[in-house]
């Protein structure tokens, strides 16, 4: 199990870093662009960005998740992989194309029906042009995943970084240019990555095969309910609300989102490594008592980041953002929720994946999507910004309750269900007592929800979820990982 932990934080490290590079640095430019931007034009931009990844979503066809189930179907078999890769890349650079052209062509016919987008009829366009490098770069990245090249996912890690930090200070910074900088920092960073991607991956991109496609396709297809599902999850709440809310609250909103996505952005590196390493170790012996095992790991580490971020909530906009957008703090602990039940939903379609059970994640997708759609039908116009929120957390906990069942029916796996379900509870009631800190001295006040923070991870030791051990071997193996990358860097220089 040392081992495997091991393995899975070089990982963590090293490729899967590529999808926390760039949105950790974005959060760093907030300070910048919400300066430069009003809540109100920051409202727009999140819209035109939520709009252009749910047609991102659609284009992949569940493609990447797809290549992930069956790159190690014959494990020991190199033309089988590189066959799986190109054949997944043809497939997305055909239909990315196909979506961009549209979007380009129907882009004044949005607008016109969107007030929102009104004078933003031009960069709907860019982002069809640009559109097919994002998607494909999706892929891409998932082909060197599952392929376990670590020292690929750390250059593509470092141009994330480059790209983000040239973007936003070429075109939020330096040029003005408010709403278009971000949509023009966004592309750049997609192209970026998407030629390195390719210098780095090409020799593993074999001739497309019809037998190879069609299996892929078949799976994608199979979690298309899935793709439309999650389109409504992240934009529906925004197309309702912009019926019954102003811009700025939508801006609000937006923000709010942002900083309870910093959940994500921290372990996203985590699920994506422990996918692809659960996925090939697959067939090893005592392969199930692992998954488990880490599972719960996950988990815990879910509860402790959402904890944190709604703790620290109006510290982390302070910081982040200027006083005009202060008021979104009161939605993003509960929106953090989303993030915690994402992190299980994270783990269960990884089991699904090895059971070859995609149409179960697709059924469960669906019926939260059904579930959210519903309560923002009814709540938003009753309770605004709030009824959002509320519908947000339920539809992203409503699949993995469904999905849990399902799974458990046919191949049970000995989660600690129990103490998961106890340690959430606890987590909650640990962020309500943070609503009753007093503002009181600034010091104080971060001492006071130190101290409240700090009762989480001993709940995890009293409920057996981790052992005071565990967390002593995790901080020592983290902190030697760390050190050996900026021992290495410094040789380099």
């Amino acid at each position: 199990m040392k081992d495997l932990l091991k393995r899975l934080t070089r990982m963590v490290i090293g490729y899967g870093a590529v999808q926390w590079a760039g949105p950790f640095l974005s959060l760093i430019f907030t300070p910048i662009i919400t300066r430069a931007l009003t809540p109100a034009d920051y409202g727009t931009a999140d819209y035109l960005l939520t709009l252009v990844s749910a047609l991102s979503a659609f284009a992949l066809l569940g493609i990447p998740q797809s290549l992930a189930t069956h790159f190690n179907d014959h494990p020991d078999n190199s033309a089988w992989q590189r066959a799986v890769n190109g054949s997944a890349f043809a497939i997305t650079a055909t239909s990315s194309a196909v979506i961009g052209t549209m979007l380009f062509i129907t882009a004044p016919v949005i607008s016109t029906n969107v007030p929102i987008l009104g004078t933003y009829t031009w960069l709907l366009q860019f982002a069809g042009i640009t559109f097919v490098f994002g998607v494909t770069a999706s892929v891409l990245t998932v082909s060197a995943q599952a392929s376990l090249r670590v020292r690929w996912g750390m250059g593509l890690s470092l141009t994330s970084i480059v790209a983000t930090i040239v973007g936003n200070l070429t075109f939020v910074v330096f040029l003005r240019l408010g709403v278009t900088g971000m949509i023009y920092a966004s592309a750049f960073n997609g192209l970026s990555t998407w030629f390195v991607a390719i210098r780095l991956t090409w020799r593993t991109l074999g001739r497309p095969t019809r037998a190879i496609a069609e299996r892929l396709l078949r799976s994608g297809l199979a979690l298309m309910p899935t793709v439309l599902a999650s389109w409504v999850l992240l934009l529906s709440d925004r197309l309702f609300l912009g019926q019954y809310v102003s811009e700025t609250e939508l801006g609000y909103y937006a923000i709010a989102n942002k900083m309870a996505g910093l959940v994500g952005v921290l372990l996203a590196p985590v699920y994506s490594s422990w996918t692809s390493l659960a996925l090939a170790l697959q067939h090893q012996e005592g392969a199930r008592q692992q998954y488990v095992r880490v599972s719960k790991y996950i988990i815990c580490l879910a509860l402790a980041a959402g904890l944190g971020v709604g703790l620290f909530a109006i510290e982390i906009l302070i910081v982040l953002t200027r006083p005009a957008y202060l008021p979104a703090a009161r939605y993003v602990g509960l929106l953090t929720y989303a993030q915690v039940f994402g992190a299980v939903g994270a783990i269960l379609t990884t089991g699904a994946m090895m059971q070859k059970r995609l149409l179960s994640v697709s059924g469960a997708v669906v019926a939260g999507a059904g579930v959210n759609l519903m309560l923002n039908f009814l709540l938003i116009p009753l309770a605004g910004v709030w009824g959002a929120t509320l519908a947000t957390v339920v539809g992203f906990a409503f699949p993995q309750i469904i999905l849990y069942y399902w799974l458990q029916r046919s191949d049970p796996l000995p989660y600690p269900t129990g103490r998961i379900v106890a340690a959430l509870l606890i987590q909650f009631v640990l962020m309500l007592g943070g609503l009753f800190v007093p503002a009181v001295f600034f010091p104080v006040r971060i001492i006071l929800k130190l101290m409240i923070f700090s009762l989480l991870p001993l709940s995890f030791v009293f409920l057996r979820l981790i052992t005071l051990r565990e967390l002593k071997q995790a901080a020592n193996l983290v902190s030697q990982k760390l050190r050996g990358l900026i021992a290495l860097a410094a040789l380099e220089k």
